[in-house]
């Protein structure tokens, strides 16, 4: 494990000029540890470290997003002649071995240990660190470290997710180490449940402590839009929050590293991946009370209305009802981040990859389209492309014709550029929803578990078209027809199949469930 868990120990130039610029912090030369955690400012670049490497390509800027696990999720069609990536094929064939694949996954496995030993580190030391060393005293200190726990938390049950196999299919077996401490040079492996109760344990420890900041009022200000979380835009300010005016908030005066709670694991961001991991768990009530929770999270106006704080906002999506170029070139919010609860950036994310993702590519298919099968807008025999907004403002159509997921789409406005393209959705508010549909299916109460699929469908413009079922097989499918349209290039639906171990086509076009050793990657060899 020496080679997987190390720190690199740094000094870095905080310069805070907007709510993403604490996430491009850069290294400014070489600094002992014990400097580096001699002031607050040093606590805050350690933790920015966390989230800047969960965004690199190797994890959620590409390959736990919208590139490897999507491929493997069959959510693409890669057999067009003119498709020329081989890595993505052959993790779409389950070619674990492939030379390709092997290195993708085991740069994946040491960058995902390097951000659990970066956050033992800063835990380690935060432990002893004196209040007054922090801008905002004991709240930031608990903040920080509330939010160290739950970066550990994340990224361990990621690996659980992805080099193990999914709680219906555990075999007892030891898969990955749970690591806590830093430094390590060997660990001992555990098995499913006991790394799930680890992680459990971490963000419950992790959601206590957040709370100090996101709780408050402005805590819940900073976090009361889409755009406030991801692009500091507070046009809420003359709301009142459980019955107190927001007169008191005023986002000017606020230290840039509290803002950006969109790109952090902020309360409610905890809150939602307990409910996820719960629910991987099988501890459905635990599952269902997290996920009612986060859904029900909202203010309330000076009016006495409520309002949730997330919920489905396509305005900046329906400017125009095309999928070419120009259309798409008029929108600005390809991620809907009304809906979205937490995600990853990466300010580099598309340099040199144009023809993956945008317009740029003229002159028929590029080689880089990951292709969107129409046959996902099907139901009952029912085309719904012209009513899902799923497809009919989130699918791009390149060069007119091929259909790639407008959610990477890169606009020529720089303005919205800078909004969107570098922003990777992690957790999404109908991922709580699904998860309380999931619960009262499962317990015999499909009449609830289909008006939230239902109530989602219609908020996607989808009308006059109620589902409906009696046993958990029929909802099952119904689950899993509407989350190949909503997590589209977000790399969750792998996971959707595995954790129900439901059939999926495989690439011979075979309806089956994946096998033991296609449902998880192999550890790399090195530390077996």
């Amino acid at each position: 494990m020496e080679n997987y868990i190390k720190i690199l120990a740094v000094a870095i130039v905080l310069v805070f000029a907007g709510c993403k610029d604490w996430l491009d912090v850069t290294p400014a030369g070489q600094a002992t540890e014990s400097d580096l955690f001699s002031t607050g400012d040093g606590y805050r670049s350690v933790l920015n470290g966390l989230y800047k490497s969960m965004g690199k390509p190797e994890l959620y800027g590409r390959n736990w997003s919208y590139g490897m696990l999507d491929c493997m999720a069959q959510l693409y069609n890669l057999e067009s002649g003119s498709f020329n990536d081989e890595m993505c094929k052959a993790a779409a064939k389950y070619e674990y071995t492939n030379t390709q694949v092997s290195s993708s996954i085991e740069s994946a496995w040491g960058i995902a240990y390097n951000i659990i030993a970066n956050a033992n580190d800063l835990l380690q030391n935060i432990e002893n660190a004196s209040n007054d060393i922090f801008a905002e005293g004991e709240m930031e200190r608990k903040m920080i470290t509330g939010e160290a726990y739950a970066c550990r938390a994340l990224i361990h049950f990621e690996l659980l997710r992805l080099f193990a196999p999914a709680p219906v299919n555990d075999d007892g077996r030891a898969y990955i180490p749970y690591i806590e401490s830093y430094p390590v040079l060997s660990a001992t492996k555990l098995g499913v449940k006991p790394v799930l109760e680890k992680v459990i344990a971490d963000l419950e420890k992790a959601r206590g402590l957040v709370a100090v900041y996101d709780t408050t009022i402005n805590g819940q200000g900073i976090n009361l839009s889409g755009t406030g979380r991801f692009n500091n835009d507070f046009t809420y300010n003359y709301q009142t929050i459980s019955g107190q005016q927001i007169e008191d908030f005023d986002a000017a005066l606020i230290d840039d590293f509290f803002k950006g709670r969109g790109y952090r694991m902020s309360y409610n961001a905890v809150t939602a991946l307990l409910a996820r991991v719960c629910q991987y768990a099988g501890r459905e009530q635990e599952a269902f009370n997290y996920a009612d929770e986060v859904v029900k999270a909202h203010v309330v106006f000076r009016d006495g209305s409520k309002n949730l704080m997330y919920k489905d906002d396509y305005s900046g999506l329906t400017q125009g009802w095309g999928n070419n170029e120009a259309d798409f070139n008029n929108r600005k919010d390809y991620k809907t981040m009304s809906n979205l609860i937490f995600a990853a950036y990466n300010s580099l994310s598309y340099q040199g990859t144009g023809s993956w993702l945008s317009a740029d590519w003229k002159g028929g298919v590029s080689p880089n389209w990951f292709q969107i099968s129409e046959s996902y807008f099907l139901h009952g025999g029912v085309d719904e492309k012209s009513l899902d907004h799923r497809w009919n403002h989130m699918i791009f159509l390149g060069s007119g014709a091929y259909p790639v997921s407008a959610k990477y789409f890169i606009p020529t406005n720089l303005d919205t550029r800078d909004k969107t393209v570098n922003l990777f959705p992690v957790i999404r508010l109908t991922e709580m929803k699904y998860i309380m549909a999931e619960y009262y299916a499962r317990n015999g109460n499909v009449g609830d578990a289909y008006r939230i699929l239902n109530e989602i469908r219609e908020n996607r413009g989808i009308y006059g078209s109620s589902l409906g079922g009696s046993t958990w097989n029929e909802f099952e499918q119904e689950l899993l027809h509407d989350a190949r349209r909503e997590w589209i290039s977000e790399g969750q639906l792998f996971f959707l199949y595995k954790r129900l171990n439901a059939a999926i086509v495989n690439d011979k076009g075979t309806l089956r469930p994946m096998t033991l050793q296609e449902s998880m990657f192999p550890v790399p060899a090195d530390i077996k």
